[in-house]
């Protein structure tokens, strides 16, 4: 609109003289292009901002706009803010030695205002479940000595890996805040798509399951009342009918028939193990194969099924394992819906997490494939390191949430195989093995 409207732009260029912008590293192309046209004749801008912080390039975001703004305005003066009056020497001294390993940023130091007793510190559970329930005890103790639960952040790197603390904060009873855009683990796409099979199992007729299992067999919603009225028509259930549609190919039809009469046996095996039946013999993988990958980027459909095999292996009974995820459910919705509360602990990925502070923060899975994530991996294979470089700056906002403790959790398997320590942190990692300070 302003590119193509001049008198536009001139009465916005006349009326503002001075422009100033905070979270510049935050900035967008079209955000850069706008103030660059309003400011361009009087270049008259201020802006603020940490390229060690840009962490949103999938909202377009990108460091360059910040670390090349002298290039652009030679004229402007440049003024480092290295105080940093938020976080403990030793938590400073980290940051700092993680985010120097970045090679696109500004040469900066910050420096602490304080000393604290605790020093950043690495465990080591065995896995996610272990991992939720040494946080959990660290958390109750700290209360019975003196600390509030709004002292504490546990901070995750994608929404998924919060399904273990989720849990066992529930059942601690401590209060806590979970986001308003944080969806429960088992109502995400594929989890809630493969249950469709274990619900189906102990209640053939439930429409909802029906619903998302006809995506996952790649057959229209539309099915959904031909089955109903086929249920109706014949007396039968709506897996019964599956194999009565007619508007359905020959090929789907045969698949139908192969599956249908698998249902009931599902009900009568190990979670796990049915998990492990729907994959080969009902055709799950198949779909993961060629849907998994749709969408966010960040998360996988085939990484939310191993975590759901997580969770399965604890139960002996398909009835149990599904009343544990109703009530799992249940409890994120009524988080969700109570007020954030002021005086809780709160759970959070990284991303929304910056900007604010807590005494003591919990970093959770800094293992390969969570922090740096797959995509960045991946994306470092093919010759583009910048992904990577975020997922560094990622960690160091993490650790600079906490102001006088910070905790990070470096499990030994992930999602049921073997993890590897992030590699931001295997330097570290030797250090403090090694009884020196990080």
């Amino acid at each position: 609109m302003l590119t193509e409207n001049p008198s536009l732009l001139l009465r916005y260029q006349e009326r503002f003289r001075y422009f100033l912008i905070d979270e510049f590293q935050d900035i967008n192309q079209v955000q850069y292009d706008i103030i660059n046209m309003m400011c361009a004749h009087t270049r008259n801008l201020c802006v603020v901002g940490d390229d060690d912080q840009s962490i949103y390039s999938f909202r377009g975001s990108d460091p360059s706009f910040i670390l090349e703004f002298d290039r652009y305005y030679p004229e402007a003066q440049v003024v480092t803010l290295s105080e940093n009056y938020r976080s403990s020497h030793s938590i400073v001294s980290l940051a700092n030695n993680l985010i120097s390993c970045n090679r696109s940023r500004r040469a900066k130091q910050m420096n602490a205002q304080f000393t604290a007793d605790e020093l950043p510190l690495f465990f080591f559970p065995y896995d996610e479940e272990e991992e939720a329930t040494m946080v959990v005890e660290d958390i109750k103790e700290r209360i019975q000595c003196g600390a509030q639960p709004s002292d504490f952040a546990v901070l995750y790197r994608t929404h998924s890996a919060s399904r273990a603390i989720f849990e066992r904060l529930v059942q601690s009873q401590l209060p806590f805040s979970l986001a308003q855009d944080g969806e429960s683990f088992y109502e995400r796409r594929f989890v809630r798509y493969l249950l469709a099979y274990l619900r189906l199992s102990l209640d053939p007729n439930d429409e909802e399951a029906m619903s998302d299992l006809l995506v996952s067999l790649f057959l229209k919603q539309t099915l959904l009342k031909e089955l109903k009225a086929i249920s109706i028509l014949e007396d039968c259930s709506l897996v019964k009918a599956l194999v009565k549609l007619s508007t359905v190919q020959p090929f789907q039809r045969k698949k139908l028939k192969t599956i249908a009469p698998l249902f009931k046996q599902l009900s009568k095996l190990k979670p796990i193990e049915a998990i492990g039946m729907i994959e080969t013999e009902l055709g799950f993988s198949e779909f993961i194969k060629k849907r998994g990958n749709e969408g966010n980027m960040m998360e996988r459909g085939a990484d939310d099924v191993r975590d759901l095999k997580v969770v399965a292996k604890k139960f002996k009974t398909v009835h149990a394992f599904l009343a544990h995820v109703d009530e799992m459910i249940k409890a994120a919705k009524t988080i969700q819906q109570q007020n954030e509360a002021a005086n809780a602990v709160q759970l959070s990925t990284i991303h929304r997490a910056k900007g604010l502070e807590y005494k003591y923060v919990y970093v959770l899975g800094a293992v390969e494939g969570s922090i740096p994530h797959d995509y960045a991996l991946d994306a470092n294979r093919n010759g583009d390191p910048l992904p990577l470089e975020e997922e560094r700056r990622l960690l160091y906002v993490a650790i600079t949430r906490a102001k006088h403790a910070v905790f990070l959790s470096v499990p030994s398997r992930r999602r049921m195989k073997s993890a590897q320590p992030s590699r931001f942190l295997k330097g570290f990692i030797n250090k403090a093995a090694a009884g020196a300070q990080v």
